[in-house]
């Protein structure tokens, strides 16, 4: 009896190690795949926002008073993407570096402290320009650091 258990149960730890250990990387890289997934959605969720906001910056400083050419249900459609889009920023600014890199975090709260023009004492077209500039350099920045931290994370 002695020889047998001896003979059998090296294979029963083996197997139980083996599919311990297996489970054990399957968890871990599909929590590691979720978080990959979480990190790919907030940095697309940012470059759309900024793309909105560079959208409406581009059209208002092109008005020059003289109108934007677009319907006024299309300009209440880009108001509410800028004003979803202002508020998006702002929120993952606030949340900080929760799911993306510290890298970006740093990238919005600059965009968040940048300086601006005072309403009262510019015309709105050097605001918007303003404003897109920032808005255009934060979403290339952005965009490098997106491809960076899901490039090194996915490997």
């Amino acid at each position: 009896m002695l020889d047998f258990l001896l003979k059998i149960l090296p294979g029963i730890v083996t197997a139980i190690l083996a599919s311990y250990l297996a489970a054990k990387w399957s968890l871990r890289r599909f929590y590691s795949e979720k978080w990959w997934q979480r990190k790919e959605n907030a940095y697309v969720e940012i470059i759309d926002a900024l793309y909105d906001l560079i959208q409406y910056c581009e059209i208002q400083k092109e008005d020059y008073g003289g109108g934007t050419g677009y319907a006024e249900d299309k300009m209440k459609e880009f108001r509410e993407r800028y004003s979803h889009a202002f508020w998006k920023i702002k929120k993952t600014t606030d949340i900080g570096a929760f799911v993306v890199s510290a890298r970006a975090a740093t990238i919005l709260k600059e965009l968040r402290d940048r300086p601006q023009l005072e309403w009262n004492e510019n015309p709105p077209w050097d605001i918007y320009e303003q404003d897109y500039k920032y808005y255009k350099d934060a979403l290339n920045k952005i965009v490098q650091v997106a491809k960076d931290d899901l490039k090194a994370n996915k490997a």
